[in-house]
């Protein structure tokens, strides 16, 4: 069969249209798409924290030494949840999805061909048609594309970072069970000495028995206090084996005991100018405002449709292949609809970088408020009350040996002491979850980073 009077085949037409389309293809690529090495390097950037590649069903990834009972570190506990959590690998995949789509915005659609075949009193025909409006549309789907692979990259940065100081406050919070549990130690330790202390006096004529039973009693209920403590460890821990992917794990998990001195020399305005410029959540709105912008663009042409027709018909003298356009008359709509949906989304997304905004200042100065106040408490605490505490209750233990003190202030000192240990367990807790959460609302670690947590091993 003949497709043009000169002989030229059809198959060849065909081929040459077919060709022309790719060289459109090939000739347009679209720019790199955002994927997980580029969220970890912004990770590491912001933390020194690396993105693992993700936990799998054969295996979990474990530091050494952990199954010896060995302590985990907070940094080994931040590594390993970026290597092991579920939930933050399963949030990765938005990266894939929208460098899909970004894929996707870049190809061009393919022609169209129509043929029909001559029967009796009808002559054949075949027509090519191609989209042109896709040309036109393709730089703007580009750009809604590229920007929204942007925002996925800084939404799972920002979810990174959150998953960082959740981790550290779980650690953190695991550390202060196992400190009070020390402190309970402590306790029973102090109220054995006292009871030994009665029962010396007692022997001596100097204490009744409701003195001795009284400091007895004290005694077990700080055995009681003991056994309390370390039940709630067990309890605490399942936080942070739930946060690096260590749940299946029978292995015992305590926490390392962290004394670095966190402190910053900068100042709250300082901080909160830093973070409403460059925490990955602002960064995240605003490329989501700008893929609304260009969808505004989109949408007042992609609602119409101009086809690039070659089309011939079988007669005398034969057919030739010729151009023509077919095109949408805009009589009924012009896509209102779809102008007003991307005109009120780009709105909303504008009102949302002002609602992130807030939060961000609102983040950043309670994070760092909270620091503050348990930093002056801590102080005091290490400095003024628990060396005054301690110098009270050897004065008072003299002092009852001597018989020149009741039982009474003998056992009011030794529980203003523990007292003293549990507050400073407490702050010190307070001032790590503090620091944790005001370098996530920053949006980067503000203390010198510690040295490179080793890769966590295979079980």
């Amino acid at each position: 069969m003949r497709g043009r009077r000169d002989g030229t085949p059809l198959l060849q037409i065909a081929g040459a249209a077919a060709l022309l389309v790719v060289g459109l293809v090939t000739g347009c690529h679209g720019p790199d798409a955002g994927d997980r090495a580029r969220v970890s390097q912004d990770v590491v950037g912001r933390t020194g924290y690396a993105v693992g590649a993700g936990p799998r069903a054969d295996r979990v990834l474990v530091p050494d030494g952990l199954d010896a009972g060995r302590p985990l570190t907070e940094d080994e506990a931040v590594v390993v949840a970026l290597w092991n959590n579920a939930a933050f690998h399963e949030a990765l995949v938005e990266l894939d999805l929208t460098r899909a789509d970004l894929i996707q915005a870049g190809l061009l659609p393919n022609p169209e061909v129509f043929y029909s075949w001559p029967v009796p009193d009808r002559v054949f025909r075949y027509l090519f048609d191609f989209p042109v409006e896709s040309l036109l549309l393709r730089p703007f789907r580009l750009k809604v594309a590229t920007a929204e692979n942007d925002r996925a990259c800084a939404k799972v940065t920002q979810l990174g970072l959150d998953l960082i100081r959740d981790t550290r406050q779980a650690h953190s919070d695991l550390r202060l069970a196992e400190d009070q549990v020390l402190v309970a130690a402590r306790a029973v330790e102090l109220r054995g000495g006292i009871v030994k202390l009665v029962e010396t006096r007692l022997a001596a004529g100097d204490a009744s028995q409701l003195e001795v039973s009284t400091a007895r009693i004290d005694a077990l209920q700080a055995e009681q206090d003991l056994a309390r403590a370390r039940g709630e460890v067990a309890a605490v821990a399942e936080k942070l084996r739930n946060l690096t992917g260590l749940s299946d794990m029978n292995i015992p998990l305590s926490a390392a005991d962290l004394r670095a001195d966190t402190r910053t020399g900068r100042g709250v305005d300082d901080l909160v100018a830093e973070a409403v410029a460059t925490r990955p959540d602002v960064v995240a709105t605003a490329h989501a405002a700008r893929a609304a912008a260009e969808r505004v663009r989109v949408a007042r042409i992609g609602w119409l449709r101009v086809l690039a027709v070659a089309d011939a018909t079988s007669g005398n003298p034969g057919n030739t292949l010729g151009p023509g356009v077919r095109a949408t008359l805009p009589i009924f709509n012009q896509g209102q609809g779809m102008k007003a949906r991307a005109g009120a989304e780009r709105d909303q997304l504008e009102a949302r970088r002002l609602t992130v905004h807030n939060q961000v200042v609102q983040d950043v100065r309670a994070a760092f408020a909270r620091y503050e106040q348990a930093r002056s408490e801590l102080d005091i605490v290490r400095t003024k009350t628990r060396p005054e505490v301690e110098a009270t209750i050897r004065r008072a233990e003299v002092a009852y040996k001597e018989g020149n003190a009741t039982f009474l202030i003998v056992l009011e000192a030794n529980r203003q002491l523990v007292t003293a240990l549990a507050r400073e367990a407490q702050l010190s807790a307070d001032l790590r979850r503090a620091w944790a959460e005001l370098e996530r609302a920053v949006g980067r670690r503000l203390a010198p980073p510690s040295p490179p947590a080793a890769e966590p091993a295979p079980r």
